[in-house]
This record gives C-alpha cells, sequence and structure tokens, in this order.
C-alpha cells in the first residue's frame, strides 16, 4: 500500500522521476496541484512520454517539463467539455427520432412499445429499479409520480440512462423494423466517451493504446476516414488502431450522420476554432513528442475537412 504525501512531497516525488521544473517553478506546480488538480490525474500522463533506457537517469522520463503535464491535463478538460456536449446532442437527437417515430407509427400509441420492453428487458436492465430511485428528485419526481409504472415513450425518455435509450431503440427497431440509431457497436463508443466524459476521466493519457489484437476498426469508420480524403493509408491504419483517435473518430461519424446540418455546421466550426487555437497555445511543448504530434495531425486533418463541408 502506498504511503500518502503531501504536495511539497509529491513535487519531490515528480523531480526524482526526471520531471523538470524550468517553465513552471516548484512553486508554481505546487499550486496547481493544491487548487487545479490532483497528482493521480496529472501523473496519468506521464504514459506519453519516453524514460530513459540506460545510464545513471535510467528509468527516469526524458526531457519531460512539469508544464507539459499541466498543459495536457487543460487540454484534456477542454475536449471532455467538448465531446459531453456533443454526446448530449446525439442523446436528444436519438431521443427525438425515436419519439417521433413512434407518434407516426400507426400501430403504436406511445404506451404499448414500452410494455413491451419493460416486460421482456426490465428484468436484465432494472430500468424501473433505477427510475424508482430517482423518484425523490427535485426534476423527475413529479413525472415519476405521474406516470409510474405505465409511462409513455415520450416520458420514458426523460427518465432513463444513455446505455437504456439505447436498448429500447434497438427493441423498437425489431419490433417495427424502424431504423433510429447506427448499431449498437458504435453507439457504446458513444456510451463511453460519454460516461468517461461525465465522471472526468483522463483521455489524453490513452493515446498510444493501441485496440487489442483480436479487435479492428469498424468498416464503416474506416470508409468514412478515406471518403474525407485526408491521410494516407499508413497514418489512417497506424491511427484508427488507437483507442482514443479511434473513439473520437467515431464520434465524429455519428454526430455527422445523426444531426442536421445546423448543428453540424456550428460543432465542426467550434472543433476547427479550438484546434487551431487553444491546442496550439503551447505548441512548442510538445514539437519533439511525435505520438502526440501524429495523432493531432491526424484529428485536426479530420476536423478540417469536416468544417468545410457545413
Amino acid at each position: 500500500m502506498k504511503t500518502i504525501l503531501s504536495t511539497d512531497e509529491l513535487i519531490e516525488h515528480l523531480e526524482h522521476k526526471g520531471i523538470k521544473f524550468n517553465i513552471d517553478t516548484k512553486e508554481e506546480a505546487s499550486d496547481f496541484l493544491q487548487y487545479n488538480n490532483y497528482y493521480f490525474k496529472l501523473a496519468a500522463y506521464r504514459n506519453l512520454y519516453p524514460k530513459i533506457s540506460q545510464g545513471d537517469s535510467k528509468g527516469k522520463y526524458q526531457n519531460l517539463e512539469f508544464a507539459y503535464l499541466r498543459e495536457l491535463s487543460v487540454i484534456d478538460m477542454y475536449i471532455r467539455y467538448k465531446i459531453m456536449n456533443m454526446c448530449l446532442d446525439i442523446e436528444h437527437a436519438i431521443k427525438v427520432k425515436l419519439v417521433t417515430s413512434v407518434t407516426d407509427n400507426q400501430q403504436e400509441d406511445g404506451y404499448d412499445i414500452v410494455r413491451q420492453f419493460l416486460a421482456k428487458e426490465d428484468r436484465k436492465f432494472h430500468i424501473l429499479n433505477s427510475i424508482r430511485r430517482h423518484s425523490s428528485g427535485e426534476y423527475c419526481r413529479n413525472l415519476i409520480s405521474k406516470y409510474y409504472p405505465y409511462f409513455p415513450i415520450w416520458v420514458l425518455v426523460e427518465l432513463i440512462t444513455f446505455g437504456d435509450l439505447l436498448h429500447i431503440c434497438h427493441f423498437y427497431e425489431e419490433e417495427y423494423q424502424r431504423s433510429i440509431i447506427p448499431d449498437n457497436k458504435l453507439m457504446n463508443t458513444i456510451r463511453d466517451l460519454r460516461n468517461a466524459s461525465a465522471h472526468s476521466n483522463c483521455l489524453l493519457n490513452q493515446l498510444n493504446q493501441r485496440m487489442d489484437n483480436n479487435k479492428q476498426p469498424d468498416s464503416r469508420i474506416i470508409r468514412f476516414v478515406e471518403r474525407l480524403d485526408v491521410a494516407g493509408d499508413a497514418s489512417r491504419r497506424n491511427n484508427l488502431t488507437k483507442n482514443s483517435s479511434y473513439d473520437i473518430v467515431t464520434l465524429l461519424y455519428v454526430y455527422d450522420s445523426l444531426m442536421p446540418d445546423v448543428s453540424k455546421r456550428k460543432k465542426f466550426n467550434e472543433l476547427k476554432n479550438f484546434t487551431d487555437n487553444r491546442v496550439l497555445e503551447h505548441k512548442e511543448y510538445f514539437e519533439k513528442n511525435n505520438s502526440i504530434k501524429s495523432v493531432y495531425d491526424f484529428l485536426y486533418k479530420i476536423i478540417d475537412k469536416l468544417s468545410s463541408q457545413y
């Protein structure tokens, strides 16, 4: 079991690992750790930097400044906000599409699909139990007390998780042969990104992590990047087998597939502005880190092309 360390002791530990304080002083680093971030999250970004392999400094990080870690943590925070916002847009679009489809379906009254779904799936997903747990919450209790347990679809979608929304969409699609969402494989990626962003999990520290050998990029994502015609075969293969870049491209693909043009124009231009400006505010920090630069270049080209299309 590791011993808890004070902030000053953590600074000493970082210095012992080879992390330098030539840009941010130790005092500035201490303030940042006390008031803006905590050690465990900040230290996660060390994975993006190599260690010295031989000599007296073997095992220490090579040319790594504390300021680089701080900047990555700040960029990561902004990316999580942007991803969360895009996922909420997607969730809302799915709800609208599902409710509209049910409303236009002459075989449906809006209640029957919910009854069928809960009768078949509630034992597996425990949706009613989850709804009951929110019955005392300020924002849901009136809806729950008024309709429980006989919800129409337009009420149920306001009370369930994103994961359960995907489940009922899949159920409805199978029941009536009407398409609502891309298949669960892609939407599960959106759900995972949404959850990671909502829980403030680090995203950028996984930039170099590759897919398991038994997994392959979805062919629709490969074709999406091919159609954009912004990356060569080697770059496409290299980046789409990295979990982080693959997940972000999947988010862009789903957003492009589900959202109206006005939303895509606004969002893709926002992302273009972000990658053009805030991400590059301290680009000199990452000039010698090819793994970070290659992912940035790949995603930038995709975002740039998407922003030019709307």
